[in-house]
């Protein structure tokens, strides 16, 4: 079949009432702006908090002569030892240098409540949900504020309840969240693994027409295609949390209510199934396997630890579940209210599904652990769980130190307390990266790709258009418009030089790749001209290309992230779009449409519909097309219309019909041709 795509730029004139105008900058600066050259050393504090027991109570009168901390094994002199308790509001105690007293700090006692609908069994968090519940309420009562997240496969991570002390808000967000729990689809592929190797079965009769071979690969393809699913949801969810809470003073908890982490690959799964994995990618956010052949979540689930404890950030976690019942019963998983049984009696599948079981509460208590928390598990769990939060939340010290370097080196540093009494038990987080602020930046921005819409603190508006090219091929054409009075004006920025990053990412939405991803930096240089000019426009506007790209799937989403390095300010917006199915033989669908304006070309006559390397224009013989990202118009301005076609049947004349979706009080009438 011979593809025809058809290149059309349609005018129209739009009646308009006076709408600001967005206007089209030419104000995008040399990237060579001038900057302050400094060169500051800084010397980083470490703080490192402790937990000290002894047979399950706080040890409250350590002092500096107890205590001893190394870093990488080297002993490190202590700066400073402070007791933070919210029972019992106790002085500092200083270095004999610093003897002098201080007034002690009381940070506010705030807990964020995590349940994990994406790895945690229905049942098992329904059947608990009343001493979860209960649980988390008692927190209440000892001053703590809580806040509840959901981490839910289709919706991803959702605040259903922001900090509060209200029991009536905390407790409908937590029912709420019991009730809408994910089901484990993957015990589908267990199933049909078990039916195979019984002979029985419609699945197990089709699956016998396959080699050994055959079946294996899809048995594989299929269970990990899930688990990488859980696992990006996962990571990217809990990564949020992390930053909703790093800047928060003093130690920082989160509970983790959650079946497991999935291991990936589970190198206990290939080995028991002799299943080989297949080629799993996924986005790393902190860009911990770029040099590795294969990727594993193990380094990903390493480097999420490391940032947590970088943040002072300790994660208790606490599975609902028990876990011999998983095993040695049928696998019951509840949909839309209807119990679905798979009796895995078979034992080389219960060992499947007993080594994955494994796998995932040991990423569990590996979190847990190596931030200083509790693994809380079992039948006494929830006995468990009030005795340590009762004096995790109440009690901690505070040690800081000074490290042996002048600044952050990205690397991972091991931390051990030791307590000079006879039995303490001693917790803390048991390393940390030093992570400069280029690399935190980095990790944000990854958390910003994960959940866009936890991320508004800078407003604009973005535009991505995927320009044919031919054979599947599409150039990236993006647009940004930038609100300057709000992000200047109303900030009170006056003069002085600010550059704007702005990062991208294109990634298919069913996860199987991550096609695309860039930065721009958008430079302006501040003075009295400028903040007159910004007073008589609402937008600048920029337009930019990128390398042509091979889009292999249909749908695909596209999230653009503003980053100001000075305020650490972010902001992002999320776009979707579709590409036909060329191998379908479809009567036609529309590629691409944008609606914009034209001017006249600066260089002339040119090739027509070729997009500009400079400035982001579409080149269209004597004439330039630029997106408008706002949509707004001078009155009585003519616009433009921008469409790919995609025409199978070989159509070259195309008469297209205009429709206004949403009536506008300023639209008074459209005409088209």
């Amino acid at each position: 079949m011979k593809n025809k795509i058809i290149f059309s730029l349609i005018l129209c004139a739009f009646i308009l009432r006076a709408h600001p105008y967005a206007l089209k900058s030419d104000f995008l600066q040399d990237k060579k702006t001038q900057e302050t050259l400094q060169h500051e050393v800084k010397v980083n504090l470490v703080l490192v908090d402790v937990i000290v027991t002894k047979k399950g109570k706080f040890v409250t009168d350590l002092n500096m002569s107890d205590i001893e901390l190394f870093e990488d094994g080297k002993k490190m002199p202590v700066n400073s030892l402070e007791l933070i308790s919210f029972a019992e509001r106790k002085m500092v105690i200083r270095a004999e240098k610093d003897s002098e007293k201080v007034s002690p700090r009381f940070p506010a006692k705030k807990l964020a409540v995590v349940v994990d609908g994406v790895n945690s069994a229905a049942i098992h968090i329904q059947r608990g949900a009343d001493k979860i519940i209960a649980e988390v309420l008692s927190l209440l009562e000892l001053g703590n504020e809580v806040m509840i997240v959901q981490l839910h496969a289709k919706k991803g991570l959702e605040v259903l309840q922001p900090f509060t002390s209200d029991k009536a808000l905390i407790r409908g967000a937590m029912e709420k969240a019991a009730g809408d729990i994910w089901v484990d689809k993957s015990l589908e592929a267990l199933r049909m693994a078990q039916e195979i190797e019984d002979d029985i079965g419609e699945q197990a009769q089709s699956q016998r027409k396959l080699g050994k071979a055959e079946i294996a690969e899809n048995l594989a393809h299929e269970i990990w295609k899930f688990e990488q699913n859980r696992f990006e949801i996962s990571v990217g969810g809990i990564l949020a949390v992390f930053h909703m809470l790093k800047d928060l003073p003093g130690r920082k908890s989160i509970l983790l209510i959650s079946s497991g982490i999935p291991e990936l690959p589970s190198n206990r799964f290939v080995s028991r199934t002799r299943l080989a994995p297949p080629n799993v990618r996924f986005f790393d956010p902190f860009q911990a396997v770029t040099n590795k052949k294969n990727v594993e979540g193990q380094d990903v689930l390493k480097e999420l630890i490391r940032f947590a404890n970088a943040q002072n950030i300790s994660i208790y976690t606490l599975d609902p579940g028990i876990f011999t019942e998983f095993f040695f019963t049928s696998a019951i998983e509840a949909e839309d209210g209807n119990p679905v049984v798979y009796n895995l009696r078979t034992p080389s599948v219960l060992r499947m599904e007993k080594d994955r079981k494994i796998a995932k509460s040991g990423n569990l208590r590996w979190m847990a652990e190596d931030t200083g928390a509790v693994w809380l598990r079992g039948a006494k769990k929830y006995e468990s769980f009030r005795k340590v939060m009762e004096t995790d939340l109440n009690y901690y010290y505070e040690i800081s130190y000074y490290p042996n370097r002048s600044e952050p080196d990205n690397a991972y540093h091991d931390i051990k307390v030791k307590v000079k009494r006879s039995g303490v038990e001693v917790r803390h987080r048991k390393g940390y990266r030093d992570y400069s602020s280029a690399e935190e930046e980095k990790v944000l921005l990854a958390s910003a790709f994960y959940y866009p819409e936890l991320y508004k603190e800078l407003p604009f508006t973005a535009e991505f258009i995927p320009f044919f090219e031919g054979s599947n091929r599409y150039k990236p054409w993006m647009s940004v418009a930038l609100p300057v009075r709000k992000l200047f004006a109303d900030k009170d920025i006056e003069f002085g030089s600010k550059v704007f990053s702005l990062h991208f990412w294109v990634k298919d939405n069913q996860g199987k790749e991550n096609v695309y991803q860039g930065k721009m930096d958008i430079p302006f240089n501040i003075d009295s001209a400028f903040m007159d000019m910004i007073q008589a426009t609402d937008y600048f506007s920029f337009h930019f290309t990128g390398p042509t790209m091979a889009f292999k799937q249909q749908e695909y989403q596209v999230v653009f992230a503003l980053y100001d390095e000075q305020t650490e300010e972010i902001g992002t917006n999320a776009k979707s779009f579709t590409l036909p199915d060329y191998k379908q033989n479809l009567p036609g669908a529309i590629i691409n449409c944008a609606l914009g304006t034209l001017a006249e070309n600066p260089e002339g006559e040119t090739e027509s519909f070729s997009l500009s390397k400079r400035g982001g224009s579409l080149k269209c013989g004597d004439l330039v097309f630029f997106p408008e990202v706002t949509h707004r118009f001078h009155a009585i301005q003519e616009a433009s219309v921008f469409i790919q076609a995609y025409l199978p049947q070989g159509k070259d004349q195309v008469s297209p019909i205009f429709t206004i979706l949403k009536e506008s009080p300023d639209c008074e009438s459209i005409t088209g041709e």
